[in-house]
């Protein structure tokens, strides 16, 4: 919504509060009868629309919410288990020193293990196997990095995705496909987000705004899903 539209909505309102009360005070002020009775009903009821179009516009505006980063994480974590065995909620992740990451996803290496993979058993010891990071069998490769979820409702919210897996590095045009998912990023989410190459490195991150609201939760997700439709593009 612009801001020309909620100071329409709200003086409206505001103002149609005012003359409601005033039409009231009227009837009080030239003594109940019902002349003056339906003729504050008609005022009132002329007015009436606008402080009801206030109220719901009231209703619509972005809440922060109690538990908001609990109810991010439920979201990403959903998210990451609707696109498995695509990708796999890391186990046993292991922080750089100093890093800011301390979680995040991991992407399979050989896309032509899905169909094998979409009736295993998500508790089965293969599938922790391609879950677990830094796996010896390295059926899978980092893909996300992110920090801890109540840090993303306090801070901007900034993850890393990494396309360093074995079918990507040998793709000869790898570098000029990061580049335009970095593009494609910044044109859709212009206003709400930020992609940026790491150096000549096969990695980029994308900065967030703070998240707070569930409308923010959906974007950021939206994001994650977005970036990952590219990946499956090109793998």
């Amino acid at each position: 919504m612009n801001k020309e539209d909620f100071q329409e909505k709200f003086w409206g309102g505001i103002f149609g509060v005012i003359a409601i009360a005033a039409a009231i005070g009227e009837v009080f002020a030239n003594g109940i009868s019902l002349p003056t009775i339906l003729g504050g009903v008609k005022d009132v009821s002329g007015t009436l629309v606008v402080v009801v179009l206030l109220v719901a516009f009231i209703k619509q505006l972005p809440r922060k919410l109690k538990n908001t980063s609990e109810i991010l994480e439920q979201n990403v974590e959903k998210w990451g288990s609707d696109n498995a065995p695509l990708i796999f909620k890391a186990q046993g992740y292991v922080s750089a020193k100093g890093s800011e990451y301390t979680q995040g996803f991991l992407l399979l290496q050989n896309p032509r293990n899905f169909a094998s993979l979409s009736n295993l058993n998500p508790s089965s010891p293969d599938w922790i196997d391609y879950a677990k990071y830094g796996g010896g069998k390295k059926y899978t490769g980092k893909f996300i990095d992110l920090p801890d979820y109540r840090t993303m409702t306090e801070n901007t919210a900034k993850v890393q995705f990494i396309m360093e897996q074995s079918h990507f590095s040998k793709m000869p045009e790898i570098s000029k496909i990061i580049d335009d998912i970095i593009y494609s990023i910044n044109i859709r989410y212009k206003d709400i987000a930020t992609a940026s190459r790491i150096g000549s490195s096969y990695k980029f991150t994308v900065s967030f705004k703070k998240i707070v609201t569930t409308e923010d939760i959906d974007e950021f997700v939206e994001i994650l899903d977005y970036v990952l439709s590219l990946v499956k593009v090109v793998a």
